[in-house]
Formats: C-alpha cells, sequence, structure tokens
C-alpha cells in the first residue's frame, strides 16, 4: 500500500462523534465552542483579565470539561469532576473564572449598598 504525503490541505469543517467509526482511534478533535470562555478563564488565573461571562456559564463549562473527561477515562462526570478537580489545569482555571465572577457581582452589589 502507498502512502500519501499531504502537502496542502484546506478544512472547511470538523465534526466529533463520541464513538469514532475507525477502529482503534485514539484522538478525537473536540469542536471549540467553550473555547471563548476557557481561555478568558486562563486569563483571569493569571491575573491578565476580569471575568467576562457569569458565574453559571464558567460552572456550566466546569461540568462540560467534567463530561470531556469522564468521556476520556470511562467513568461518570462527577468521578472525574471529584478526580480531576485539583489536577486538570482547565477545571483549576474555570473554578478560578468563577470564583472571579462570583467576587466581581459580590462588589457591585456592596458598592451599591455602601457608595464611596
Amino acid at each position: 500500500m502507498k502512502k500519501m504525503i499531504i502537502r496542502d490541505m484546506t478544512v472547511n469543517e470538523i465534526s466529533s462523534v463520541d464513538n469514532p467509526a475507525v477502529k482503534g482511534a485514539t484522538a478525537v478533535i473536540m469542536k471549540s465552542a467553550g473555547i471563548p470562555i476557557r481561555k478568558n478563564a486562563a486569563e483571569i488565573a493569571i491575573g491578565q483579565a476580569e471575568p467576562l461571562f457569569k458565574a453559571a456559564e464558567y460552572g456550566d463549562a466546569i461540568i462540560e470539561r467534567a463530561g470531556e473527561i469522564a468521556a476520556q477515562t470511562g467513568t461518570t462526570p462527577e468521578k472525574a469532576l471529584l478526580d480531576h478537580s485539583g489536577t486538570d489545569a482547565v477545571l483549576i482555571e474555570l473554578a478560578y473564572g468563577e470564583r472571579a465572577a462570583e467576587m466581581a457581582i459580590m462588589k457591585v452589589r456592596s458598592d451599591r449598598l455602601f457608595p464611596a
């Protein structure tokens, strides 16, 4: 069988499935819907940005990431969250983002109650 080397390629669309049709597939390209919130969370964690989303949105992203880890490890999202909350960089950054968003809303509320 002759091997082919691709030297130039244009990709118009990338899709993903839970169970790849190719036997022995070891990698899945994930859709990038969560990229903006993850990027913001990473910037918050290193002190370069303020939260751009509501705390609940960071919470939803945490649950989504736990689902991704569960799919990779063959566990439930709940167990994945418990097992990886202190070791997975994305979960840690999203937790920072969630907490920063909570603190931001608390500051807005306290500023209303106690004007300068």
